[in-house]
């Protein structure tokens, strides 16, 4: 017959016998004895987990695989070992099962330790906890001082070996020694106080104590007692250590479980992953986090010596939040695949399997980890943690309500079942601050790996993401109009933590058939990516133009104005022209003055830019400056002033520039105000006041560095001033920034050292530049701002003087077919 244990075929040594699964032989003082192959495959299965209580089923399954037998069968077999090892030997742990209670001869201390095990080996131990150091400064002190401790956190997080490390490090002596109880495969249902008391040596195998004499032999104990894998029988440890707690005083208690137990005198500590750097770190920083500290220690591998593997090895930490069981299972695969590979397919191992043979059935994967702790779970939880999978770097109470409920009522359940989610640790709150409203939650990227394939497998997936895409387009679609009368702080705080969702439920809607719903998200996302000053992806993820253009007017002309001015910036001037004159028309229709306004004020930035487009420019400022002033927020007309005020009206001097910063501050408009200043310094350039726009561009880039494209131009205006200084290798240096933050402006950096080239006669090169950037110009109808169309003119016109006019066409055309890298190189900035 088959052994249940033969996965595991290796000899076991105990206290005077040795069971051999592969020849079936069990050894007793050195002698080969028989018995019968039922009670072999019960005891193989008690000695494959030591010291742990393995249920009546796991025995029965173990000996009658497939059959249906009476227990008697099973005590039958357990005389028989009795008999052959000793009457000591297995225990009975009523109405649960059956204990063995010799420890394994073997080095290095079991995965868990043993039930009545005194002692722990501190050099064994230590090993396996990395990352945990403050954990331990913190728990250490607490441990046998509190009544009860309890170690709370998701599946995989490392409980276990944070509670193993903790009895490693303990000094205090325990007169009744340190006792483990690993709760795992002990079945709901039976009380536990028998189980404890029998790991504590104060029941027999029989019942003959009362339940009275059971806690009066356990109060006189002196001992520190760990209840391991709590989860499943959060009630029943609840309803044994209650009492003991009251009248056991010399019992200390360390419990693991993914919930607290809501007992009085209980501390709990929530474990959290381990330390992921911040994307935007430096390697040192990377290399310092706990999370990349247990990663390569498992790896091992010379792959992770250099940047772009410290960078894969990051993101891989970083996309497995930082737990400790999906970073042992990665590293892993690493030794076997390669880090390259594990990296390139990650999506796909989010819930890969664990290969130890000594790990529990539920850490095998993280498919089997979530599992275990979403059968935990109430049908009404589980439904909840379902549909919040499509949630993407958090959601807030509100929105999962909104989700959720269907009235008031109903408000009031979702909260209470998110309180359960987050008590079971499924649920994480995101740590923003103790001053950050409101507090947002969020499913680990295994978690909702695991929620997106029970889904799919239910055919709910896309209802979920519909349901979810309109929660996000409700919770966003106050973003524009606040945005107007909003300081910049307070807008940020409540809209860029949702970019990631607004982004997922856009990528939604772009397949579906709700032209509304897909004007809503494609406002907000392109607003948030606006705000945030860096490119948005819409001009780039295939919006459905064709769909968008059926959306209601009032929402297809905000959807528009902000699309077509990502579209602008892109570099793709004409569908930019074609969708703002979309909103113009729109907002007109539907009497929208603030988005009229935003719609002229951006219409005119494009034909004042292009070649012969002033005069419908001027035409289009009559117009914008009919609109009531009244009925236009201070934000827009800052906007307006500062975009294309200074060209158009009557915005002229440095002064008037300063005031308009300066009113932009006090308003909380941070982002207007340093548009302002920067343009103070073009204005700065066409005066030829090259210093001063040194200063002011050095004091600008002290500024918020996360506004990348606002840097670039601020960069791009502190090169141009450098180089008319003749400082050119600093001018270098801030073209380089112009170009790491702004790739595409490089037509504009070109300009300035072809200026460079003609300055130090190099001709052909200055003739090559400028060939180049002419046609990036004419590709994007680009049309140069005053201070940079001066410096193109002085160029030309110092190539005029060098060259004849055949000789420098040739040099023109031959630069427009260059590639834009190559010409970078003939300015030493490739």
């Amino acid at each position: 017959m088959a052994s249940a244990g033969a996965a595991n075929d290796e000899s076991r040594r105990f206290d005077g016998w040795e069971i051999r699964p592969r020849q079936r032989m069990l050894i007793v003082h050195g002698e080969l004895v028989r018995t019968g192959s039922r009670a072999f495959d019960v005891l193989l299965a008690l000695a494959q987990r030591p010291g742990q209580v393995v249920g009546k089923a796991d025995l029965l399954d173990a000996a009658w695989p497939g059959l249906v037998v009476e227990e008697n069968n099973l005590s039958v077999q357990i005389s028989t070992l009795r008999k052959l090892l000793g009457p000591e030997a297995i225990v009975n742990i009523s109405g649960v099962g059956y204990r063995l209670t010799s420890l394994p001869e073997q080095v290095g201390l079991p995965v868990a330790p043993p039930a009545g095990s005194p002692e722990f080996d501190v050099d064994r131990a230590m090993p396996e906890l990395v990352g945990r150091e403050t954990e331990l400064q913190i728990l250490g002190p607490r441990l046998g001082v509190a009544p009860l401790l309890n170690i709370v956190g998701t599946g995989g997080v490392g409980k276990t070996v944070l509670a193993r490390a903790l009895l490693a490090t303990t000094r205090t002596s325990w007169r009744d020694g340190v006792h483990w109880i690993d709760l795992d495969a002990v079945p709901p249902g039976p009380p536990l106080l028998p189980l404890v008391a029998h790991t504590l040596g104060v029941l027999a195998d029989d019942d003959a104590l009362t339940h009275g004499d059971v806690l009066r032999s356990l109060s006189r104990l002196q001992a520190l007692v760990v209840l391991d894998n709590c989860e499943h029988l959060a009630e029943a440890v609840a309803d044994c250590l209650a009492p003991l707690l009251r009248e056991a005083p010399g019992l200390r208690w360390l419990a693991t479980s993914q919930q607290p137990l809501s007992l009085a005198g209980e501390e709990l500590h929530r474990l959290a992953p381990l330390q992921v750097a911040a994307p935007d770190a430096d390697a040192a920083q990377h290399r310092r986090c706990s999370a990349m500290a247990l990663f390569t220690r498992r790896a091992a591998s010379a792959e992770l010596d250099d940047d772009e593997c410290l960078g894969r090895a990051m993101d891989i930490c970083r996309a497995l939040d930082g737990l400790p069981l999906a970073l042992e299972i990665a590293a892993a695969r690493v030794a076997t695949l390669g880090l390259r590979a594990v990296h390139e397919q990650l999506s796909s191992l989010l819930l890969m399997r664990h290969r130890r043979r000594d790990a529990p059935a539920r850490h095998h994967s993280l498919d089997d980890t979530y599992a275990w702790s979403y059968g935990l779970l109430t049908p009404s939880e589980q439904q909840l943690f379902l549909s919040l999978q499509p949630f993407q770097d958090g959601f807030t109470l509100a929105q999962a309500q909104r989700l959720a409920a269907d009235d008031e009522a109903d408000a009031g359940t979702v909260a209470d079942t998110l309180a359960a989610l987050l008590d079971k640790s499924l649920v994480q709150r995101t740590p923003l601050g103790a001053s950050a409203k409101p507090s947002r939650y969020r499913l680990f990227e295994s978690a909702r790996e695991f929620a997106r394939l029970q889904l799919q497998a239910a055919d709910e997936h896309e209802a979920v993401q519909k349901r979810h895409a309109e929660v996000v387009a409700a919770t966003v679609d106050a973003a524009w109009p606040e945005l107007l009368g909003s300081r910049d702080a307070d807008w940020a705080a409540r809209y860029l933590p949702e970019r990631a969702n607004v982004g997922a439920a856009l990528t939604w809607a772009c397949g579906s058939d709700d032209p509304a719903l897909l004007a809503r998200l494609v406002t907000a996302c392109v607003l948030i990516d606006s705000f945030r000053d860096c490119e948005s992806d819409s001009t780039v993820r295939g919006i459905p133009l064709a769909l968008l253009r059926r959306a209601p007017p009032a929402l297809r002309a905000r959807a528009c104005v902000e699309l077509g001015w990502a579209y602008f910036l892109h570099g793709n001037h004409q569908l930019a022209a074609e969708l703002i004159e979309q909103a113009v028309q729109d907002s007109e229709a539907t009497g929208d003055a603030r988005c009229t306004f935003l719609s002229l004020t951006r219409r005119i930035r494009l034909f004042g830019g292009r070649p012969g487009g002033q005069e419908r420019a001027q035409a289009l400022w009559q117009r914008l400056m009919a609109i009531e002033a009244a009925k236009v927020p201070l934000r827009l007309k800052i906007y307006c002033q500062s975009t294309v005020g200074r060209h158009f009206g009557d915005l002229t001097t440095l002064e008037q520039l300063q005031h308009l910063a300066q009113l932009a501050r006090q308003a909380g408009f941070d982002a207007q105000a340093a548009i302002c200043l920067t343009n103070l310094t073009d204005e700065l350039l066409l005066q030829g006041r090259y210093a001063e726009v040194v200063a002011a561009t050095a004091e600008l880039l002290r500024g918020d560095a996360d506004r990348l494209r606002l840097h670039a131009f601020v960069s791009f205006n502190q090169a141009h001033a450098l180089l008319r200084l003749g400082r050119v290798d600093e001018a270098r240096e801030a073209a380089r920034r112009v170009l790491r933050a702004m790739p595409g402006q490089a037509h504009t950096v070109i300009d300035l050292f072809a200026l460079v080239a003609a300055q130090e006669a190099r001709w052909r090169d200055a003739a090559l530049m400028v060939g180049c950037s002419g046609r990036i110009q004419r590709e994007r109808d680009w049309g140069a701002d005053p201070a940079e169309a001066a410096l193109i003119d002085e160029t030309l016109k110092a190539l005029r003087e060098a060259l004849g006019p055949a000789e420098r066409e040739r040099l023109f055309d031959l630069g427009a077919t260059m590639a834009v890298a190559d010409v970078l190189a003939l300015a030493d900035l490739a």
